[in-house]
């Protein structure tokens, strides 16, 4: 819900057209993680959006109760492969998100997430030309900050912050404030720190997200298989980081080829 302000006839404008927008992107959109539309209600001054209730709240303010670094692998692997799953529909239907954070993905009763908040939102045929600051300095994609032209390779930047989160369950650029993190991202090609408890594949994968080049960042379509290579091993009970117990038969090398690091140039054989 929003109030439109009467006296600022820019602002007003500006935030109409906000409404307008994410009435016609989520009314058009249905995945199971992607939060559903239900109504919206245009009242002047006062706006709203009815939504599908997410019982848990916000994914940030789950990760808030959590101590730095506790959740499992399979967790992480749980939740990261819903927010790739909602982005990839997304961008299969051309929307860009463009403020892609932990604020804007919420839980349900089974802890299910869903993409949700698309009032910055843009179909990627009117985004080509746009430049600016659209979304949130902690996880804004370099080339947004620095009001250059972008795709939507700028949400796989912002899912490899978030990705970052669930791995620490911290605030990017904590003790920095907003511009100051924009400044060390931009102005310093600076990330927030990999902890060594991260298992290498998942933080090779959280890498190839927030690369400098937009070029160099998957697809989520190449994120979720990725991720559900992972996911599988995982159920398995196969180890990401093991490389010394793979089995030297080509089925078996098949099933374990998503559990070694993708940066590894070789795999290990036992004869």
């Amino acid at each position: 819900m929003v109030r439109i302000p009467n006296q600022n006839k820019e602002t007003r404008s500006k935030l109409e057209q906000q409404f307008k927008s994410e009435v016609a992107l989520l009314s058009r959109l249905l995945h199971p993680n992607i939060v559903q539309f239900i109504a919206a209600c245009k009242k002047p001054p006062v706006y709203c959006i009815i939504t599908e209730y997410m019982s848990q709240g916000t994914l940030r303010m789950y990760l808030n109760k959590k101590e730095p670094y506790s959740l499992s692998t399979e967790t992480v692997l749980r939740l990261a492969l819903d927010i790739s799953r909602g982005m990839e529909y997304l961008h299969s239907q051309g929307v860009i998100h463009r403020d892609l954070k932990s604020n804007n993905l919420l839980l349900n009763d089974e802890m299910r997430v869903k993409v949700a908040d698309f009032g910055t939102s843009c179909l990627e045929t009117q985004c080509l030309e746009t430049k600016g600051n659209m979304g949130t300095y902690r996880w804004m994609a370099p080339e947004m900050i620095r009001e250059k032209p972008y795709t939507r390779k700028v949400d796989v930047y912002s899912f490899g912050i978030v990705l970052w989160e669930l791995t620490t369950c911290l605030l990017p650029f904590q003790g920095m404030t907003p511009v100051q993190a924009a400044f060390a991202v931009a102005e310093k090609n600076e990330r927030p720190p990999l902890p060594e408890s991260c298992q290498p594949p998942v933080a090779h994968l959280i890498k190839r997200c927030w690369a400098e080049n937009p070029a160099k960042r998957p697809d989520f379509s190449d994120i979720v298989s990725t991720l559900e290579k992972y996911d599988e091993c995982v159920k398995e009970g196969f180890p990401l980081t093991s490389h010394s117990r793979l089995v030297s038969r080509n089925a078996t090398l098949e099933r374990l080829k998503g559990c070694v690091s993708m940066s590894s140039s070789s795999i290990p054989v036992l004869g």
